[in-house]
């Protein structure tokens, strides 16, 4: 053997320090992180402040993707006490989506992110397990991992004094459309912006940015744009941004971007217009709201009529396929008692649909005709919420050159 390969044996202080350790931290490293791969995600959170072993095998890039393949999505939002005059943040709280019948069995606080000082922010979007965030009022974007309580600051995007004036004259706290996705292809994450039209453009100018780079780069404007009526932040899924998007005043489409490519493609919404008795209703999409969400892995649009006030849950088995779009679901109006902005969160292993009806969640089970509410943690109203599945992926290692 090469004197510079040697291997340096252990010493006899190395031997006592080891055999002073429990047994399951003298485990070596790979075993240690099969036994962490059938571990719940509630138990890992708390393993990472044991030790700092335990604490690197949990960052580790390839032990964090391969957890987060087999990791069910969470639901997670923010909490707050007080009342409506002195709110206090308590943080954000992780809810597992299949333990509806006792929440707080499954309900875990994270630390409140310390650079993000507003007390209201928008989530964008989750894109494994990080969070890209923006606060309503400084204007200010953030990616945060909620779990290792780390948080980038992104450029500030500078306004034109129009749509200055324009938010300030309608109160508009967010002026973007935004949305945040992860290229498999690059291994990198991008935030993607739609600017209010200017006074010289009836066009939304579109801005990307690349996560660890400092400039916003603009890749032109469009004459397509989200719709003001639907949800405002995209949904990712399989390399691709979502949006309800409108064109005019008449056509209304999926409209997906490629974070790859920068590009936009059109996805067709579910058939509801081909039922002929309901076609004029149907066709008046002013009396529609179309909600995107992911469930099982598929694309899903949760289509409700203000005419009737029912929700029909549709999921693209195959993407890109029209012929795809599978009706999953119904629910009348009376079960819903009057909803507001709902959309499907889950199907649970309970055989519960969980839904958040405006800024509450409630349980569904198809068959009956009501829905119950579910109360996490003392709470009844949620904000700032989204589908969160957790991750140990640490900043440093999404951050392009």
């Amino acid at each position: 053997m090469d004197a510079h390969t040697k291997k340096t044996e252990p010493t006899n202080t190395d031997i006592e320090e080891d055999d002073k350790k429990p047994y399951i931290l003298q485990l070596p490293d790979h075993i240690t992180v099969q036994i962490f791969c059938k571990v719940p995600i509630k138990t890992l959170i708390q393993c990472q402040c044991v030790c700092k072993s335990w604490r690197h095998s949990l960052s580790d890039p390839q032990f964090t993707k391969h957890l987060f393949s087999q990791t069910p999505p969470s639901f997670l939002f923010q909490g707050l006490r007080g009342g409506p005059i002195n709110p206090k943040s308590e943080g954000y709280l992780l809810f597992d989506l299949d333990k509806v019948s006792n929440p707080n069995d499954f309900v875990l606080k994270l630390a409140r992110d310390p650079n993000v000082h507003a007390l209201r922010v928008g989530i964008l979007g989750s894109c494994n397990g990080l969070l890209c965030i923006y606060e309503l009022n400084q204007r200010h974007f953030y990616i945060s991992n909620p779990i290792t309580s780390e948080s980038l600051a992104l450029p500030v995007i500078s306004l034109s004094p129009h749509t200055i004036a324009y938010c300030q004259h309608r109160r508009i706290d967010n002026p973007y459309y935004c949305g945040f996705g992860f290229s498999p292809i690059s291994n990198v994450y991008k935030v993607v912006v739609f600017m209010s039209p200017s006074d010289k453009s009836s066009e939304d100018e579109v801005l990307v940015l690349t996560v660890g780079s400092r400039i916003w780069r603009s890749i032109g404007d469009v004459s397509v744009f989200p719709s003001s009526r639907f949800q405002p932040y995209g949904v990712y899924l399989n390399g691709f941004l979502h949006w309800v998007g409108q064109y005019g005043d008449s056509s209304t489409f999926i409209w997906a971007f490629d974070v790859e490519r920068e590009h936009f493609q059109q996805l067709p919404l579910p058939p509801c217009y081909l039922d002929l008795d309901q076609l004029p209703s149907c066709l008046d999409l002013l009396e529609t709201q179309f909600t995107l969400g992911v469930l099982n892995g598929c694309l899903s649009v949760t289509v409700r009529s203000c005419s009737t006030r029912n929700i029909n849950v549709w999921m693209m088995k195959d993407y890109g396929i029209n012929e795809s779009w599978t009706k999953e679901l119904e629910i009348s109006n009376e079960a819903l008692d009057s909803p507001t902005f709902a959309r499907v969160l889950k199907f649970t292993e309970e055989g519960k649909v969980l839904l958040l009806n405006g800024s509450h969640l409630q349980a569904y089970t198809p068959g009956t005709r009501g829905v119950v509410m579910v109360e996490v943690d003392g709470m009844l109203s949620l904000i700032d919420e989204c589908v969160h599945i957790p991750s140990f992926l640490q900043l440093r290692d999404i951050i392009a050159g």
